[in-house]
């Protein structure tokens, strides 16, 4: 697990879509863990931040459309954390995980 300081020092280095993509999994995927320093008005701000992110990444890496599309996804549960924690608690976010994981290895391998 990573403190604020370090997920924001991550966040900040951050300039490729793989960047972003592995600090939202490592988030998500042990939001239990996290939950218990943060709220979720934290997670939220970390979705925003990654939503700011997406035009340079696009203009600066051209990312693939399959890592562009998990990305907005992990994104989007972030942005608005409350809703799907509240309906589907911490077993959708790492089901969500494994199934981005899934399709980031089928993207690696192609």
């Amino acid at each position: 697990m990573y403190t604020n300081y370090e997920i924001g020092k991550i966040l900040h280095k951050a300039t490729t879509i793989e960047d972003f993509l592995c600090i939202q999994i490592e988030l998500l995927e042990n939001v239990d863990c996290y939950l218990q320093q943060f709220t979720a008005d934290y997670f939220n701000f970390i979705g925003r931040y990654c939503m700011e992110a997406i035009p340079q990444l696009i203009e600066k890496k051209n990312p693939s459309l399959e890592k562009l599309a998990c990305f907005h996804f992990l994104t989007t549960l972030l942005c608005d954390f409350d809703r799907f924690y509240k309906n589907g608690g911490a077993s959708y976010f790492k089901m969500s995980v494994a199934s981005i994981e899934d399709r980031l290895k089928y993207t690696v391998n192609t």
